[in-house]
């Protein structure tokens, strides 16, 4: 049985710090995410998901980084990881961060991996 998300993907203006980064900087957002999620690196994630980003395609980098993030909190597909990465990513990436934080993730902290994506 599967939770919901404590924080929503539009609720970005709940926590002004993190939607200002997540809408002003979302590559690095999106590092420090990828850093907490599965231990990469910010800088070389930041790089790729910005190159990614200029042709449309972040959702390549972001969907597997979300779908671990789910799978280690039970969360529900709600909406799907792929419409959230493509269509609404800077509000995804606002959404894990305040999610993580929610949880006691600490930044620079890695999740707890208790399971594998689906």
């Amino acid at each position: 049985m599967t939770q919901p998300w404590r924080v929503g993907l539009f609720g970005c203006f709940e926590d002004i710090p993190t939607c200002l980064l997540g809408w002003c900087c979302s590559c690095y957002l999106f590092g420090q995410n990828a850093e907490q999620i599965d231990g990469s690196g910010v800088i070389p994630m930041c790089v790729q998901y910005a190159c990614l980003s200029a042709c449309g395609l972040c959702c390549l980098l972001h969907k597997p980084r979300r779908q671990t993030l789910r799978a280690a909190y039970n969360l529900a597909e709600d909406p799907s990881d792929l419409l959230a990465t493509w269509c609404c990513s800077g509000c995804a990436n606002c959404q894990e961060a305040r999610e993580m934080q929610a949880r006691g993730v600490q930044r620079g902290a890695r999740i707890p991996i208790t399971s594998q994506p689906n």
